[in-house]
């Protein structure tokens, strides 16, 4: 199945009308010959608009996605993989990383999903004119400035907190009534924005380069990778290499999508990965240890209690 976003608006009807469905009330549901899930689009105001989908599909997805002539007035904001999975054994999009995208202008990006791939997001998009208004004179600070009146492209990728998450499962979970539910999403849409601009006060001094869409798609090829093989200590130069692009390229473009340096965004990924084996206890602290690449566990205990706070043993005891 191929799913082409050309536009923000009308997309819930266009999609509709692709898998032989309808939209009703603002949900568009999958049909089960397609798959399962749903779709709930939320028009906030003139503004602001949102998309809420918890879906799979039976067969493959090449999703493609078309920056707009208008894509440099409207900042979009994808809180991926962002609700609990009640079912562990299910593929998750994105490699089942929580993560939360901010882009503007026009980027062009295609990515191929494997069927039964569970997408669990919320996406929002808002008027760059909102924006400014809603920041007042704080709008003057480097990144936001940066991020409302770029020409270029941008592209800025974040871990999803804990606070951001839980304002996402009050989305989903709302039992707000009918009279109060524009009023209730538009505040809620709202917050998610304030508290991913709080993230991205983080990159202050961020400095911009020209993005384009076959970098950005080496990028997360390489993110990819890792991620598929975390216990496997990457070279920058050989990744570099692999996908055609000098080393000091790649390292530019990384961290300026991704906010870290490419071994510190690494080794996050990878402690993240040992927290959820610790967590599991199918596994000593050694076998964790050795099974994510280390071979001095005295440095595999140091890395992970600076980014935990605490020993694995303790982590684990305390879990």
């Amino acid at each position: 199945m191929e799913l082409n976003v050309k536009k923000e608006f009308g997309f819930l009807e266009g999609f509709a009308e692709l898998i032989g469905s309808e939209v009703i009330n603002g949900v568009l549901t999958i049909p089960e010959n397609k798959g399962k899930g749903y779709f709930r689009g939320f028009r906030l105001d003139n503004s602001i608009s949102m998309i809420v989908s918890n879906y799979e599909f039976n067969d493959d997805l090449l999703a493609k996605r078309f920056g707009s002539e208008n894509s440099l007035k409207r900042i979009l904001f994808s809180f991926n993989s962002i609700f609990p999975d009640t079912n562990p054994a299910i593929k998750n999009a994105n490699n089942d990383l929580p993560s939360i995208q901010v882009f503007k202008g026009k980027l062009n990006i295609e990515t191929f999903y494997p069927n039964r791939t569970k997408f669990k997001s919320i996406f929002i998009a808002i008027d760059s004119d909102m924006l400014v208004k809603f920041l007042g004179s704080n709008g003057e600070n480097a990144i936001f400035k940066k991020i409302i009146s770029s020409e270029q492209p941008i592209l800025f990728e974040e871990s999803i907190s804990p606070k951001i998450q839980e304002v996402a499962l009050e989305i989903i979970e709302s039992d707000v009534p009918d009279t109060l539910a524009d009023f209730f999403f538009k505040i809620k849409a709202e917050e998610l924005i304030c508290l991913t601009l709080k993230e991205l006060l983080k990159r202050e001094k961020t400095t911009l380069h020209v993005l384009n869409e076959i970098d950005v798609q080496k990028i997360y090829e390489v993110r990819d990778a890792i991620l598929n093989e975390i216990h496997v200590p990457p070279v920058i130069k050989n990744l570099a290499s692999q996908i055609g692009m000098s080393e000091s390229k790649f390292k530019r473009l990384f961290k300026q999508i991704f906010g870290n340096s490419f071994f510190s965004y690494y080794q996050k990924l990878r402690m993240k990965e040992a927290s959820r084996l610790l967590k599991e206890n199918k596994m000593s602290v050694s076998e964790v240890g050795y099974a994510l690449g280390f071979s001095n566990l005295s440095h595999f205990t140091k890395v992970f209690e600076e980014h935990n706070g605490t020993k694995p043993k303790a982590f684990q005891k305390n879990r």
